[in-house]
């Protein structure tokens, strides 16, 4: 009963606090003349919508146009995933080959995917293929296929959906009767019986049937569909691209923008798709390997009936965490121009005004996307985990895999090595000597003029000579000094606080740094950096609307991280509490931050806090406010796991000492739930130091948007890869050196 009144009382709670927040932020935007509700559905939307399953003319309403950028939303992740799992299965056998070459290729491959943002990534490509020849000089790889800085043009079959759906529905209907259990009759005498009966009884053959009623309601739909088809459907006509003018007129086209999204989302999470399938294989239990080696089997079915099956289940709930981060990053379509739920509700609010009804639109979808699919998945998990797969306890085959060591016996002790060492070699020393050529050979260092005279390599002179703009923004050069300062106080104390995050094994005549030092050093530089941020020495603060460039990127990640620290943890602690009054509402909120994708919150914050503020926010302050939540919520769960890990007896044995709880907590559970969310925890670092380059989708002025400032300009426009590699390295030092803490972390040197 107290349980059920608990749950009552915080679902009050929760619904009084969202009913009092709704209702303050209306009449805030009654305020400013807007008038809520979502009527505006039906009102015409004012603008088209030419790629997608189907198009929506302007004079169509806001409903139908956020119903095709859902569909494109849907389109997108479904060509995104499985290119992805292909992709990332791929990378993640490469890393489990035995031949020591492969594995370290693939490994070369995987690491500057995982450590640079998705958004810089999707820049990219983009850049990419709008370099492609244009419409007249078009490749033609294959008859009636043209490829251009247009898009993709391919031949279309016109009037081909009505026969996709009933041949859908014939295979589905053939599935589910051909699936059900069969009928085990006795043949004798050449007769079969009216009824089943046990095999071998009587002497009769025992013969495997499907009952007739089955083969007539298979029949039965067959007819249905091809009668439906005879009647209604309409001819197929095919249409072939073909060049008209500046452009391509028929067929079917892809953009530009769909294909960098789609390709970049696929490339970036096939990284995670690899280190998923390499953990899951690793994880198999050694018996059932073993016991498969027993039974003589050969290497390709070991591999189907025992490995990969077992790893499956170990897989797939990362893998599900993938499935939901590809549909949340297809909302980063609002950075290239392309038609996605995100965008039609962002140009909606953008026309109509209505932040709080679009934002509550989308945050709606999203949920319902999340759940819906991770419903799915969670059966598909339930299923796969029907049979036992083993002891938990013991060894796994990884234990017994050592990382394979660069010898001359494992490059070419056999034919096969030898082949195998041969085709990876060689495209690597290609792409190396091709890639040395390029960045350092040919390249340009010192005049950007030389650039333009067709230089064979990289120009890094655009970069040299963009630098301040690249790391200052727009700041006057009088507050340059005390950026610099700031932004080196802060890289000295993050790099001393990464070596006070773990202890490093000592080495041979060697003394590491006193630990308490370390820290220290971390106060000390946060100290020089506000100081520099206060006006000290300079005499002048640097306001927070002048914050652009590698401050604001270097401002953002770290401020969000220390603010979500103490937050993530009264999460945690809320929603393990036993008072459904504290843990309905943190449940809530986590669920609900880690559903919606980060581009939404940012732009949630935008639009809303405004109306909290009456608009005295700067948009640093909203784009903080976004990462700090999202941030806070993932480290949430990360501690949640944590405490359910610290045995139970620990708090009993403190409070048995005479502990008070809170005590306990800061001595005996908080002290152990550390090392064990440690590693974990410095993954959702990495997570949100790469986050903080999606803040420019609400105006703030980072890195990312500095970079994209300098190619908006024609002059250097040409040299986008230099300008993006350089905003990358950035990424990659401080998303490398937070990895690799947590490696050291989870092999137990914390």
């Amino acid at each position: 009963m107290r349980r059920v009144l608990g749950a009552a009382s915080g679902g009050l709670l929760l619904t009084a606090l969202a009913a009092l927040f709704l209702n303050y932020l209306q009449h805030a935007q009654t305020a400013r003349g807007v008038r809520g509700g979502f009527g505006f559905l039906e009102q015409a939307a004012g603008f088209r919508m030419a790629e997608g399953l189907f198009a929506v003319a302007p004079e169509q309403s806001y409903a139908l146009a956020i119903v095709a950028g859902l569909v494109n939303t849907l389109t997108v992740a479904a060509i995104a995933l499985p290119g992805a799992t292909l992709l990332g299965g791929l990378l993640g056998l490469m890393r489990l080959s035995r031949h020591p070459l492969l594995a370290r290729a693939s490994a070369l491959l995987i690491e500057p995917l995982r450590n640079t943002p998705v958004l810089l990534q999707l820049f990219v490509w983009y850049g990419l293929l709008l370099n492609l020849p244009d419409v007249r000089a078009a490749w033609a790889p294959l008859p009636y296929v043209l490829l251009s800085n247009r898009g993709l043009a391919l031949p279309a079959l016109h009037g081909a959906w009505p026969y996709v759906v009933a041949l859908l529905g014939v295979g589905g209907a053939t599935w589910a009767l051909w699936r059900g259990p069969i009928s085990h009759w006795p043949v004798w005498r050449g007769s079969i019986w009216r009824g089943p009966v046990k095999p071998g009884s009587d002497g009769c053959r025992p013969v495997w049937r499907r009952p007739i009623w089955r083969w007539l309601v298979l029949a039965a739909f067959v007819v249905a569909a091809a009668a439906w088809l005879w009647a209604d459907a309409p001819a197929l006509t095919l249409d072939l691209p073909r060049r008209q003018g500046f452009g391509l007129r028929g067929g079917a086209q892809i953009s530009i923008e769909f294909a960098a999204l789609t390709l970049g989302l696929a490339v970036f999470h096939a990284a995670y798709v690899a280190d998923i399938v390499r953990g899951a294989v690793r994880a198999v239990p050694l018996g059932l390997v073993e016991a498969g080696q027993a039974l003589a089997l050969t290497p390709v079915r070991l591999w189907r009936q025992v490995i990969l099956p077992n790893a499956a289940r170990a897989g797939l709930p990362p893998y599900a965490n993938q499935c939901l981060a590809v549909i949340k990053n297809s909302t980063l379509a609002i950075a290239i121009g392309y038609q996605d739920l995100m965008a039609v509700i962002n140009t909606a609010i953008t026309q109509t005004g209505l932040a709080l009804e679009g934002m509550t639109l989308a945050t709606g979808v999203y949920l319902a996307l999340a759940l819906a699919l991770g419903t799915g998945l969670a059966a598909w998990n339930r299923r796969l985990s029907r049979q036992d797969a083993g002891s938990l306890h013991g060894p796994r085959w990884g234990a017994r895999q050592p990382p394979p060591r660069l010898t001359a016996g494992a490059l070419w002790g056999t034919p096969m090595r030898l082949l195998v060492t041969t085709l990876t070699l060689a495209p690597l020393a290609w792409l190396t000597w091709r890639l040395s050529a390029w960045a350092i050979v040919d390249a340009v260092w010192r005049d950007p003029v030389v650039c333009a005279a067709d230089a064979a390599g990289a120009c890094w002179a655009a970069v040299r000579v963009n630098l301040p703009l690249l790391i200052y923004g727009t700041m006057p050069p009088e507050d340059r000094p005390a950026a610099t300062v700031a932004i080196l106080a802060l890289a000295a104390g993050v790099w001393s606080g990464a070596l006070a995050g773990g202890r490093p094994r000592p080495r041979p005549r060697s003394r590491p740094a006193p630990l308490r030092l370390r820290r220290y050093s971390v106060v000390l530089a946060a100290i020089v950096a506000l100081s520099a941020l206060a006006g000290w020495p300079w005499g002048h603060a640097l306001p927070v609307l002048r914050w652009n460039g590698l401050l604001a990127t270097t401002l953002l990640a770290i401020a969000a991280l220390l603010l979500a620290l103490p937050l993530s943890m009264l999460l945690a602690l809320a929603r393990r509490a036993r008072r459904a009054i504290l843990s309905w509402p943190a449940t809530f909120v986590i669920e609900a931050a880690r559903g919606v994708p980060m581009p939404a919150q940012l732009l949630f914050a935008s639009f809303v806090l405004p109306l909290l503020f009456d608009g005295g926010i700067a948009k640093f302050w909203m784009a903080l406010a976004a990462l700090t939540l999202h941030t806070a919520c993932l480290l949430a769960e990360v501690w949640r796991g944590a405490l359910q890990a610290v045995p139970a007896g620990q708090l009993h044995a403190a409070r048995a000492l005479g502990m008070r709880t809170p005590t306990a907590y800061w001595h005996v559970i908080w002290p152990q739930a550390r090392r064990i969310a440690t590693p974990a925890a410095l993954g959702v670092f990495v997570g949100a130091v790469k986050d903080t380059s999606l803040v420019g989708i609400i105006g703030v002025f980072d890195l990312l948007g500095a970079a994209k400032a300098v190619i908006a300009d024609t002059v250097w426009r040409p040299y986008y890869v230099e300008l993006y590699a350089a905003v990358a390295l950035f990424y990659f030092t401080v998303c490398a050196l937070l990895s690799r803490a947590a490696r050291r972390a989870e092999a137990g040197a914390v």
